[in-house]
């Protein structure tokens, strides 16, 4: 990901740290034939002098760890955290690789439960990604997952051994679709170039009744900049359909690149909004000096064919995650947007990229993601470790497809109708199944969750 305009100058934060830097750098070039235990010590001396220098917690990093007896990198950088950071993570260097590229071996379908309001603990397809297994067997979201390779899914998850099951290279699963009908077939896990829009839309009048303009809907699933193209292609059917309203759907984005955020919000800001900051980094006071530098605000620059909105509604969920987050936070001051759904994940900060060895972004053996900074927007506020609350609160639509006859679209729709939301949907037609101790784990809940990255 080529590093942005827009983020710090880190030749700079680069000569800062060279002289903690440097004696690692000069055993890594003279040691090139270390054996493994060497290169870890190596690989744990950078993470420490990353951790107490740049790391925004870096005054209260313990200084009484001893490294050697630590198996892993991941373990050790685990032990350098404080007690309040549930956000810092790392990786090895081929899965950013993927994450940068969107390709990974998967099956293409996301799960989740519509416990929340309806209590049903059914498995159903929060989404598919285009051209993958499932989306070539004619998976929809909404559908319900029933079985694996011949074992009810209830059992597999009070076995414990959902995951397990799903992680397996191949697999028979067995849905039920929209009218309860059953399908079964045999897939195997494969690489799949995911893409950062799920789906985008134009609903027209003749899609909802009362509606009297075209409204944009788009699905944005994940900030990348080697993506914008998909951004691109939604402008332009919202631009050729003259639509002044926008339904951002966010509700299953973690975040991401930095660069594609400022990119997104270029595009769909108003005209009064140009000039102004959408979000200011807010570093620790080793690099406080950055805090008011152009190099680390955001500010938008309204591109040649962004769109012209009177307003835009925003659906958010429990993993609406970072960049998202900064991009409401920062749209709220300048703009009039309606947010619609739950509370998000609530992560106001971001992490530089930093790979080991040093500058090694092609071929990395690890990637270092601690927190570096926080995000305000224009007002100064960022203070929203616990999530945004929405204006409107709504239990998420397991039940059909994205479109106007899912529920928190349909409500938007509502809204630009009648100037109201509607009720919350009824139960009594859904059929409960399950129990309380058949929940799976949501995407949100797993480590290293929320992205609002700049490349180091």
């Amino acid at each position: 990901m080529p590093i942005s305009e827009s983020a710090l100058n880190m030749k700079t934060i680069q000569r800062l740290l060279l002289p903690v830097l440097f004696s690692f750098s000069l055993l890594s070039c003279s040691k090139e034939d270390n054996n493994s235990n060497d290169e870890l010590k190596l690989a744990k001396d950078y993470t420490y002098s990353v951790m107490t220098d740049i790391y925004y917690w870096y005054k209260d990093v313990p200084g009484n760890i001893n490294p050697d007896p630590i198996k892993t990198l991941e373990n050790y950088f685990d032990t350098l955290l404080v007690a309040k950071d549930r956000w810092s993570w790392m990786m090895k260097g081929e899965e950013y690789l993927s994450m940068e590229s969107g390709v990974y071996k998967i099956f293409g379908a996301s799960f989740a439960q519509p416990i929340d309001h309806y209590n049903d603990y059914s498995i159903r397809v929060k989404f598919v990604f285009d051209n993958s297994p499932m989306s070539e067997n004619g998976v929809k979201r909404g559908y319900e997952l029933t079985h694996l390779n011949g074992t009810s899914v209830s059992t597999l998850i009070q076995n414990g051994t959902i995951n397990s099951a799903l992680a397996r290279e191949s697999n028979t699963f067995t849905f039920k679709d929209y009218s309860g009908k059953s399908f079964s077939f045999s897939a195997s896990a494969r690489e799949v170039s995911t893409r950062s829009v799920l789906k985008s839309m134009v609903i027209t009048p003749s899609d909802y009744t009362g509606l009297q303009n075209n409204v944009g809907y788009i699905n944005y699933y994940t900030f990348n900049q080697n993506m914008t193209s998909d951004i691109d292609n939604a402008i332009e059917l919202f631009r050729s359909a003259n639509i002044k309203e926008l339904i951002l759907d966010l509700r299953y984005n973690g975040g991401g690149d930095g660069d594609a955020l400022e990119y997104l919000a270029d595009l769909i800001s108003p005209e009064q909004a140009n000039g102004q900051v959408l979000g200011k980094r807010k570093h620790n006071d080793r690099y406080s000096q950055y805090d008011n530098n152009a190099s680390t605000m955001t500010v938008i620059s309204r591109k040649s064919n962004a769109l012209s909105l009177n307003r835009i509604f925003i659906l958010t969920s429990g993993a609406t995650a970072s960049a998202s987050e900064v991009l409401i936070n920062g749209l709220d001051p300048i703009m009039n947007i309606i947010q619609l759904g739950k509370r998000t994940y609530g992560k106001p900060n971001g992490m530089y990229v930093i790979p080991y060895p040093e500058n090694n972004y092609t071929s990395p053996k690890y990637v270092l993601l601690p927190i570096c900074f926080y995000t305000v927007n224009k007002n100064g506020f960022g203070d929203y470790e616990s999530g945004i609350n929405p204006d409107h609160t709504r239990p998420d639509d397991l039940y059909h497809d994205f479109g106007p006859q899912e529920d928190w679209i349909s409500s938007c729709l509502s809204y630009i109708v009648n100037g109201t939301f509607p009720a919350l949907p009824s139960v009594t037609f859904q059929t409960k199944s399950g129990s309380a101790n058949g929940v799976i784990q949501r995407d949100e809940e797993k480590p290293g969750y929320g992205k609002l990255i700049y490349k180091f």
